[in-house]
């Protein structure tokens, strides 16, 4: 999908990456490859993809550039949420990670106003605790506590989501109204939850600056949407982030609702069985740094499935088109041999605006259940209504559908809309 200048950006990267890096050089050698038999993408894709496995082995000493320390000046270190398995442990330079996220961002005029020359933006963060790069993101934690170098307020919320009591909820509300926020970078589901609490209580979210919201760390369903929207109103931007804690912005949502791929600060494939897949058709998301000093990755298995559109946007930006599919482990396999993605089961609930909050889970046999919590305007004929929609998309599989008060939330801390013990185990 990247161009042919992004291409030899790479061809340097590798042999960054090989030079400098313990890992990658094994990784190569052991392949019979170097840098210099990497001519052209066909050359490319000679090289066996790396994954998180491979970094999490390796980290720190294998796969930190020769030179470099975690204690290096602007290194920032990070942890991820486990979603898939173990924690991963990584590092970014500071000034990496902005330069992907201006790129980003720059796709959605709505955001221009984050980047005022001289200004820092004041971020707050409501996301599961687990991704929140602090371990005292608890609720008996001060706020002194839970401000990150960079200046971000990390919000406390429970481990479980739902489980999370009512003075921890006005705890967040309270800090976000005392540190007078620019930004609130959120996990939707954990967000619109907060949102539904608000209006219970009566409360409003805003800041005397103006106050932007940049979802990320899991799928935005409809339903989340659909709330933080009418809880925040038109006049408040809200964007949808393509992101992951080792990378940093990988994509943004432009003021047309459509999703950017970042293919300026990455070299990015998407690929199925092998092979690029052709636009319109789902493949896995692989990444290549390009200029990254610190850690460099070469063909990096996302995990993340994306389907390229390969149509310009009405937005102006140059950013490629994609359709956000949902992770490898979460993708529901039929017994016919199709896969649904945690997206189409999505695009089947639609905005539901009589529920709050469900999960679609197929446990080891293949059963389906879906449960949701409805709410005061839930009607027979939307429950209905749901489960032909819900068959029709994943016929010939049943789904059995359950009304329910309360959904945990994974063993990860983050909500998961659709999960799938079949693909996870497979994985």
């Amino acid at each position: 999908m990247s161009d042919a200048a992004t291409f030899e950006a790479v061809r340097e990267e590798i042999t960054y990456a090989f030079d400098n890096t313990v890992f990658f050089r094994k990784h190569m050698e052991a392949s019979g490859l170097r840098p210099e038999d990497i001519r052209d993408p066909d050359d490319f894709r000679r090289i066996p993809p790396t994954s998180k496995v491979h970094y999490r082995r390796n980290y720190p000493a294998g796969v930190l550039a020769r030179g470099y320390t975690l204690n290096s000046p602007n290194v920032m270190r990070f942890q991820s949420s486990g979603t898939s398995g173990d924690r991963l442990n990584s590092a970014i330079m500071s000034y990496d990670l902005a330069r992907r996220q201006a790129t980003a961002l720059g796709v959605n005029r709505r955001f221009d106003a984050l980047w005022r020359p001289g200004s820092r933006p004041r971020i707050c963060r409501f996301a599961p605790p687990n991704c929140s790069d602090v371990e005292c993101a608890t609720g008996f934690s001060t706020m002194e506590d839970r401000i990150l170098p960079d200046g971000t307020l990390v919000l406390t919320v429970a481990h479980d989501l739902l489980a999370t009591p009512e003075w921890q909820i006005v705890k967040a509300l309270d800090e976000i109204e005392s540190y007078q926020p620019d930004l609130l970078v959120v996990d939707p589901t954990h967000f619109a939850f907060l949102t539904r609490w608000a209006r219970r209580l009566d409360r409003k979210i805003t800041s005397p600056r103006h106050l932007h919201t940049v979802c990320g760390y899991t799928l935005m369903t409809r339903v989340a949407r659909r709330q933080i929207e009418a809880f925040m109103g038109p006049d408040a931007p809200i964007g949808d982030m393509i992101g992951m804690s080792e990378l940093g912005y990988l994509g943004f949502e432009c003021d047309h609702g459509q999703r950017h791929i970042n293919d300026k600060d990455f070299y990015v494939e998407f690929v199925e069985g092998g092979k690029p897949v052709e636009n319109g058709r789902m493949g896995e998301l692989y990444v290549t740094t390009i200029d990254d000093g610190l850690i460099p990755r070469v063909r990096y298995a996302t995990g993340d499935y994306f389907t390229p559109v390969g149509e310009a946007c009405a937005c102006g930006s140059e950013l490629p088109v994609v359709r956000v599919e949902g992770r490898a482990t979460h993708m529901v396999r039929l017994p016919d041999g199709r896969v649904v993605t945690p997206a189409a089961v999505d695009a089947a609930v639609g905005t539901a605006p009589w529920l709050d909050i469900y999960k679609f889970e197929q446990d080891r046999t293949g059963a389906c259940t879906f449960r949701y919590i409805p709410n005061a305007a839930a009607r027979p004929d939307d429950v209905a209504a749901l489960e032909a929609r819900l068959a029709e998309t994943l016929s010939p599989q049943h789904v059995r559908l359950e009304a329910v008060d309360y959904i945990s939330a994974e063993r990860s801390g983050k909500f998961q809309p659709c999960v799938s013990h079949i693909s996870a185990e497979a994985v």
